[in-house]
């Protein structure tokens, strides 16, 4: 009788080693994930180095997926459309700047940035995706404008429902038609 919690403990263990998990990985979403305004990363990481990938999501219909580096940190509002004067205070707080080297997008275009993306993402009936975190649930990028700025959401598996992973707005300082659901 006494072996019984030792029988007990093989059985579960066996049983358990049969099935096959997902193993969720950490994926720290404020540090690894920006907005871009034109050729400008705004992120809360004030620790890049030169060289470190990122990917783009490009916002757009359908959205483009792209593949630049860090240049260098920038505080120039002549290379950083988010340091412009009637942009900065709102932009800054939280936030390094870096210029981005390789192919990046236009001085009009937005997007969402990933530092050291574990998959790249890509486009399914125009809706961007991947699993970042490796929890068998996508990520979906989405922006929408508001009265005066840019909203920038990550949301796992569909957008707008219950709360993004990762969430930043992005002041204009002009009126917008707002679209946001």
């Amino acid at each position: 009788m006494k072996f019984w919690p030792l029988i007990l403990l093989l059985s579960l263990t066996s049983f358990s080693c049969g099935r096959s998990e997902l193993r969720a990985v950490t994926f720290k979403f404020n540090e690894r994930i920006g907005w871009l305004h034109g050729p400008c990363l705004a992120i809360a990481d004030a620790n890049l180095k030169a060289g470190t990938p990122v990917t783009l999501v490009v916002m757009g219909e359908p959205p483009k997926i792209l593949n630049a580096a860090v240049q260098e940190s920038t505080v120039s509002a002549a290379t950083c459309p988010a340091l412009a004067e009637e942009r900065a205070t709102m932009s800054k707080p939280g936030n390094t700047f870096y210029s981005l080297q390789g192919r990046t997008i236009s001085l009009t275009e937005m997007a969402i940035a990933i530092i050291g993306s574990p998959a790249m993402p890509t486009v399914e009936n125009g809706v961007a995706k991947v699993d970042l975190n490796q929890d068998g649930h996508s990520e979906i990028f989405t922006s929408c404008a508001s009265s005066e700025g840019i909203n920038f959401y990550v949301w796992t598996d569909e957008p707008y429902r219950g709360e993004p992973q990762w969430t930043k707005y992005y002041y204009l300082g002009y009126d917008l038609v707002a679209n946001c659901p």
